[in-house]
């Protein structure tokens, strides 16, 4: 029942990006600093045990240290410009990664076990 629920999610986002312009979705740097992140919160915790739930948990912490850092660019760069509001939707991306790659890992920890 768990790979189902990961399948209906991972489908319900994914059907739901491509109904929109899917481009404005993907940003390699956001992408690279929540799976990097995560990579590293992984192995600075230690237990190898707990991959997956770590793995998710580093996830999140790290959409929201890319929603900090993104917010940052835009105060150095982007003030009272016309792509002001263009960087804010890419600063909410690892957010959006995070929160996406904990769904799925929460559905998978119990597999791992």
């Amino acid at each position: 029942m768990r790979i189902i629920g990961v399948l209906i999610i991972i489908g319900i986002v994914v059907g739901t990006v491509s109904t929109i312009d899917f481009n404005k979705f993907i940003d390699l740097p956001s992408m690279l600093l929540v799976i990097g992140g995560s990579l590293g919160y992984v192995l600075a915790k230690g237990k190898s045990s707990n991959f997956i739930k770590n793995f998710g948990d580093g996830s999140v912490y790290m959409g929201w240290i890319g929603l900090m850092i993104g917010i940052v660019m835009i105060g150095n760069h982007h003030v009272n410009t016309e792509n002001m509001w263009s960087a804010f939707s890419i600063a909410f991306l690892p957010i959006l990664y995070g929160y996406f790659i904990k769904l799925i890992s929460t559905g998978l920890e119990k597999i791992n076990e």
